[in-house]
């Protein structure tokens, strides 16, 4: 190709898996033209059109071409906040906006080139989704949800009742049907793609969070008929038995955790064409992190947690509920750009789904969350957008090779390859921080004569 000349597009030659779960085909070429995928097919019936100098040849042998990840729970504006009240209470919202662009690339870069905000503070997530779309920061093609709606016993209604609910708070307390009504219209104005809903409270903020509903069926309801006159795509944080089955059954489209789903509840799901993201990095990495499922209290409830998602949720989806993946990244366990493939491995352990199961989980299964484009990405086939990667592996063979994006050979959005430069290093902010004299209490040891902290 002479100098300067810039190319039409790419011909990726290696494996190519296209994000159904169709065995990988072992010598076969994609041609990319533009942002968009332009042929796929076995290599030897390469098109002559598509054999020109004008598109750039990528040959690795041993490598797979696959689509680029979807992960289906993230939450961008968080900023890796390590509690509720880290994140309702610090950083200013100008803050916390530009801190989002500067993450969405990490999550880019990842691997990750469609991602669903499944909860937003203030209307930041918006925001980075229309800078991003509008060619002036890199990162993935985001759906986004707004402030998730909250009754006084959802999970965003965490702090004492004597205070003002926080303005930074993911979620917004709706106390009557005309105020839910009042806030899904506001959300559409604002230009959300998804509603979301506090359906339950949530065992990292209440031991009693594997019981009850934070809103009824009629209300439930309200909430999906509105929302899909309006649209939208209508979604909920639903960890308990009845908030799952009363939003499965109201005709909720997506369900994120349904660890205690029951027959009823697979029932209403299957009925409705509901799809469950569990999100369990978030709960597996708690635990791990701090010493194991018995190491404190706390790990306890969330192994119980644990534990009945992985008795449960198996049943729901080999009885034909769909499964997505999803990481859950923004929280502090969770930082971006790291374990955004994680729950594809979980799928695959603890969940019985073969590889090529849980990467259709983690890319064409995980389309139907973006109503605005949902038909364009997931899946290797000319017309879709050349969101790609190129593997060095078989991730059908193993799926943890997709949690190391540095063995990625090539990311592609939109028919483009992406900077992996990491961003450099930045200093933290005392302000995005709240502060502590000790993360627990030094009491005196009488016997001993010295000090000891107790946590």
């Amino acid at each position: 190709m002479p100098e300067n000349t810039v190319p039409r597009g790419y011909r990726l030659q290696g494996r190519v898996l296209d994000g159904t779960v169709s065995a990988a085909r072992e010598r076969a070429t994609v041609v990319t033209e533009g942002d968009t995928i332009a042929w796929v097919g076995d290599t030897f019936a390469l098109p002559a059109e598509f054999q020109s100098h004008a598109y750039t040849l990528v040959d690795l042998p041993g490598r797979t071409i696959m689509p680029g990840l979807v992960d289906g729970h993230t939450h961008i504006s968080f900023g890796e906040a390590r509690s509720e009240e880290e994140l309702a209470l610090y950083t200013p919202v100008e803050f916390r906006a530009l801190k989002a662009v500067w993450n969405a690339k990490k999550v880019l870069q990842a691997g990750v080139t469609s991602a669903f905000d499944a909860a937003t503070t203030y209307n930041v997530a918006q925001s980075v989704r229309d800078a991003i779309d509008s060619g002036m920061f890199e990162g993935p093609r985001f759906a986004v949800s707004g402030r998730q709606l909250t009754s006084h016993q959802g999970l965003e209604d965490s702090f004492p009742s004597e205070m003002q609910f926080p303005p930074g708070q993911a979620g917004v307390l709706v106390k009557s049907r005309d105020e839910i009504v009042e806030q899904i219209r506001l959300q559409v104005k604002d230009g959300v793609d998804a509603i979301k809903v506090s359906g339950s409270n949530d065992s990292l903020v209440s031991s009693d969070a594997i019981d009850g509903s934070a809103f009824t069926f009629d209300e439930y309801r309200l909430i999906a008929d509105e929302s899909h006159r309006l649209g939208r795509l209508c979604t909920v944080h639903a960890r308990t038995r009845d908030a799952v089955r009363d939003a499965a059954k109201a005709g909720f489209d997506v369900i994120f955790h349904a660890s205690f789903i029951d027959d009823e509840g697979i029932a209403w799901c299957l009925r409705n064409g509901c799809v469950i993201v569990p999100t369990l990095p978030l709960l597996v990495n708690v635990i791990e992190a701090t010493g194991g499922p018995g190491a404190t209290p706390m790990n306890a409830v969330f192994q119980t947690e644990v534990d009945a998602a992985m008795r449960n949720l198996p049943r729901a989806y080999r009885a034909g509920v769909p499964l997505v993946q999803g990481s859950e990244s923004g929280w502090s366990p969770i930082p971006y750009g790291h374990w955004h493939a994680r729950e594809m491995e979980i799928f695959v352990r603890h969940f019985g789904l073969s590889p090529l199961e849980a990467i259709h989980a983690g890319t064409l299964g995980a389309a139907r969350l973006f109503k605005r484009f949902g038909d364009r990405i997931g899946k290797v086939e000319a017309g879709r957008f050349a969101d790609l990667l190129v593997v060095n592996g078989a991730p059908d063979r193993d799926v943890t090779l997709l949690q190391k994006p540095q063995h990625f050979d090539f990311i592609f959005k939109g028919g483009r390859p992406v900077d992996r430069t990491p961003p450099a290093p930045r200093r933290q902010m005392g302000f995005e921080r709240h502060k502590m004299f000790l993360n627990g209490v030094y009491r005196y040891d009488a016997d001993r004569g010295v000090g000891q902290l107790v946590r």
